[in-house]
């Protein structure tokens, strides 16, 4: 089963389609974005709309495994010119 959520695209959307075949899918989606968003986009683009979509669907846990990459400790983000304790302004 493949799906496409208009909003995961970028769009302010709520259009969602489902269908088995990944050809009538990318007909319907590519009917819907020249009706409801007057852009139109090529199957081979549509295709890849599909495949990023349900590869995220199909893997909703990609972020567990990712090490976080934020800084979590004030002071090792802190610049050089700011110093604790002194007037950091002329």
């Amino acid at each position: 089963m493949y799906k496409v959520i208009c909003k995961d695209l970028g769009f302010d959307c709520d259009f969602i389609v489902n269908n088995r075949d990944k050809d009538i899918l990318a007909i319907n989606f590519g009917k819907h974005l020249q009706v409801s968003h007057k852009q139109y986009y090529p199957k081979n683009e549509i295709f890849g709309f599909i495949d990023i979509q349900n590869k995220k669907q199909n893997n909703p846990e990609p972020m567990k495994n990712k090490k976080l990459t934020s800084v979590d400790d004030y002071g090792s983000f802190r610049l050089e010119k700011w110093n604790l304790g002194h007037r950091n302004f002329p």
